[in-house]
């Protein structure tokens, strides 16, 4: 979500958002001279607040009951307030847009209500740019949002960064959906440690312990999902595990626990805990950050295995080419 702040050097209300790979920074408006800085934070923090509630509906899958008009418009002219308890999300985001409307109009001029207004329709549009897939400027945030929904252009932008530079494809952070982005990372990343398997001559799981063990790098996320088996019951596709790994650090970040119920031979039902690899502050970047430094850890063995103890060995850039042709290979001939 976008979060605002007052700035009393500058006199003026700023933005921030997160767009996978940093903070971008944006001013919004000027605050009128001799107005009470509680006021220019109050517009701040509720510009923050609807800005969630916004952002939660493109989680939900919910951005069409937003009513743009109607929020800008409380900000613009607002009534009195509304009394009672909210009755569905958009009773909470028109009592913000109105609590920010009658805020705004105690400041003398029209300068600092109409750039709120403006900000405002701004952030709306960029949460309907991004439901639509349109992740450019301010929708760029969306990376950082976990949703269900898996867009089929999405997923296919995600698969044509990694045929490019499976090694380089740190554009999946900042343009591509977090949940499709490591969807198709996963399959990049098994692709690239069957084969690196096949070279070294260990098996899939031995492959990231290789990796860790030459640049004493944590591989969490490449470990974990390259188990023989997630969980204890049969294998996952590519889709369940990503939405399964996804959905327990959602939880976590909401202080929620997972228990699942255990079948115990002999003693009856038992109980074990779910706990997330992922970083619930950001588990979407994080996943997918993870990904890409398995397939990375899968070059790094790859290429120690073929220069080490070689009296010639061939020098590792020219060896990308042929990792990566590789790597496409089995992920267009593996289902």
């Amino acid at each position: 979500m976008t979060v605002y702040a007052h700035d009393p050097a500058a006199s003026v209300i700023v933005a921030t958002w997160p767009t996978g790979d940093g903070t971008v920074a944006a001013r919004v408006a000027r605050v009128p001279r001799d107005w009470p800085a509680v006021h220019a934070r109050r517009t701040a923090g509720l510009l923050t607040r609807l800005s969630e509630l916004l952002w939660s509906a493109y989680v939900e899958g919910e951005v069409t009951e937003i009513r743009a008009f109607r929020l800008v418009e409380a900000v613009r002219i607002p009534t009195f307030p509304v009394t009672g308890p909210p009755e569905s999300p958009e009773d909470d985001r028109e009592r913000i847009t109105q609590a920010l409307g009658r805020i705004v109009s105690a400041a003398p001029g029209r300068a600092f209500a109409d750039a709120v207004a403006r900000e405002v329709r701004a952030e709306i549009g960029a949460v309907i740019d991004a439901d639509l897939g349109r992740l450019t400027g301010r929708a760029a945030q969306a990376v950082t949002h976990v949703r269900i929904g898996v867009p089929a252009e999405q997923l296919a932008l995600a698969h044509r960064l990694l045929h490019d530079d499976p090694l380089e494809a740190r554009a999946l952070l900042s343009a591509v959906e977090p949940t499709a982005a490591a969807i198709a990372a996963l399959r990049w990343l098994r692709a690239a440690a069957a084969h690196v398997s096949t070279v070294v001559g260990h098996p899939v799981a031995d492959v990231v312990a290789l990796a860790e063990a030459i640049d004493h790098e944590d591989l969490l996320v490449a470990r974990h999902v390259l188990k023989p088996e997630y969980g204890r019951g049969e294998p996952l596709d590519d889709t369940e595990l990503v939405r399964d790994l996804l959905q327990e650090a959602v939880l976590a970040a909401r202080g929620l626990f997972v228990v699942c119920p255990d079948t115990v031979a002999g003693d009856g039902p038992e109980h074990r805990m779910l706990r997330t690899v992922l970083d619930p502050a950001e588990p979407g970047p994080f996943l997918v950050d993870g990904l890409l430094r398995g397939i990375q850890g899968c070059f790094r063995v790859y290429a120690d295995e073929l220069t080490s103890g070689d009296t010639d060995p061939e020098p590792v850039p020219e060896l990308r080419p042929r990792f990566t042709a590789a790597v496409r290979k089995v992920v267009r001939d593996v289902p």
